[in-house]
This record gives C-alpha cells, structure tokens and sequence, in this order.
C-alpha cells in the first residue's frame, strides 16, 4: 500500500510558501506523492498550478489531482494544462478527475451544472483519443494517467471505459470498498487487461495543538451539508492507531494508495503522518 499526502492547497492559511515546503519535506519523508483538490468558489491554490510549482521544487514524488473537476473547463484547456504539467515534472503527474457536486463552482465558472455529466462524459473521451495519439503537435506532451472519482454506476462506467483506475471519495472503508469491488469486476467483465489502479483518500490531523483549527476546517468546509457536516468532523482519523486501521482497512479492500488529505496548515503534519505510516 502506498502513501500519499495532500497539499494542503485548499486549508485556510496554508500560504503559497507553505505549499513548496509541504512538497519537499513530503519527498524527503518517503511519501508517494502529493496531491491537490480542486474548488473553485473557496479560498485556496488552484490544484495544476500548485502541482507544477511543487513539480520544480521536488525530483522524484509523484503529483497528482484528486480530484479536479473537469466540467469547469474544456477538454483543450485542460489536456493542455495537463500536459504542461506532466512535461515540467518528468512525467509524475496523475490526473484524478471528477464530475463536481457543487452547483457554486459552476456558477462562477459560467458553466452549467445540470449538464456536468454529460460533459464530463465527453471530456474523457476527448482526453482518451488525446492520450492514444500520444506526442502530437497539439500537446507539449504525452497526458498523463486518468483516474475517474465518484461513487456511482457512472463512475464505475467512465472508469472503465476511459480510466486507469478510480479514486474514491473520503468515505469510510467500509462504504467504499464495495465500489472497489465493482470496478473491478467491471473492469474484467469489459475484457480490460491488468487491474485498475484503486486510490482511497482520508482525511486526517495529529495532535492536540491543531485539533481546534483541524475540526473547524472540516466544519467549515462541508458547511453545506448542514449538520450532517459534524459527522465528518467526528469520523476524521486524528491518532495513529485509527490513522493505522485506516490504512489497514483500505489495504484489505484492494486499495493501491490511500492519499491522506490534511485538515490544518501546519508542516508538523507532515512529519507526524511519516513517524505514524513511514517509520
């Protein structure tokens, strides 16, 4: 199982400068890679251009989205995005896309929320028949790796025909893991060769001195779920040995790498996630 840690490119207060910093030392801790997330109508780094300055600071981590939501943008602009990203970092990036469920970051972005699906749809075949063509003269490179996010029969569908695997949203291990089992055997059944790449995220936060501003962001940030948004509060791993059964539920449904997205702006977090998963 591998391990991965996200920048914190959406947390209040996590400065440009912060961003770099949680790059390296992620890198020199031994994690996979780091990710970013994507909200448009939210205080926070816009997750490519955060991922190509952590891509010249760092050599050897790998980047990816999860996810960003496809249907803000068009199929050129973001498979030329993309690309220039994937060319800047040596070809380490992943890109983890996703429909969207929030009607405000499509409203900003002049984009219609009712017809995302369908867009979404188009995009990846788009970027599918992009990707086999490989170096054109249209991209500054190869795309990178697609993973589809979503739990629904539609996600399992586009993952299939369009992906290299899933991403999973931040759920417990045991409502996701039957997702799991049905791209799989989707995946099979569609006479796709190998298996599907399987990447899990959790959220998380170490340590008494960051609870307070750790559990606000969560609050905060799922706002719109009412007070169903306290339940993710309560749910999100905060010591190691839940960190650890975390990991070790995830790995027993079948999952390839569990991206640990942080919930307070501070470098300790980093160094805290190693000593519990990494050492």
């Amino acid at each position: 199982m591998k391990i991965a840690i996200a920048l914190p490119n959406t947390v209040p207060g996590a400065t440009g400068a912060l961003q770099i910093q949680w790059a390296v030392r992620a890198e020199e801790c031994g994690f996979s890679s780091v990710a970013a997330t994507h909200r448009l109508c939210y205080a926070g780094h816009e997750p490519l251009a955060v991922l190509a300055a952590a891509a010249g600071a760092t050599s050897r981590i790998g980047l990816s989205t999860n996810i960003l939501v496809a249907p803000l943008t068009t199929a050129a602009v973001l498979a030329k995005e993309a690309a220039t990203v994937a060319s800047l970092s040596g070809n380490r990036l992943t890109l983890g896309l996703g429909p969207g469920v929030r009607a405000d970051d499509f409203q900003a972005a002049g984009r219609d929320f009712a017809s995302r699906a369908a867009v979404f749809d188009s995009q990846l075949a788009e970027l599918s028949r992009l990707r086999a063509k490989g170096d054109t003269g249209e991209l500054p490179g190869a795309l990178p790796a697609l993973l589809v996010g979503g739990v629904s029969r539609a996600a399992v569908r586009r993952t299939v025909r369009w992906a290299d695997g899933w991403t999973a949203p931040g759920l417990e291990p045991e409502r996701v893991a039957p997702w799991a089992e049905e791209v799989r055997t989707a995946w099979g059944r569609a006479g796709r060769a190998g298996r599907p790449r399987l990447v899990a995220l959790s959220r998380f936060w170490l340590g008494e001195d960051v609870a307070e501003e750790a559990a606000a962001f969560v609050r905060q940030y799922f706002g719109v779920l009412g007070h169903e948004a306290e339940s993710f509060v309560a749910k999100t791993p905060r010591v190691p040995e839940d960190i650890r059964d975390q990991v070790d539920r995830l790995a027993a449904a079948g999952f390839d790498e569990v991206v640990f997205h942080p919930t307070a702006a501070r470098i300790t977090q980093v160094d805290r996630l190693a000593e519990v998963l990494l050492s």
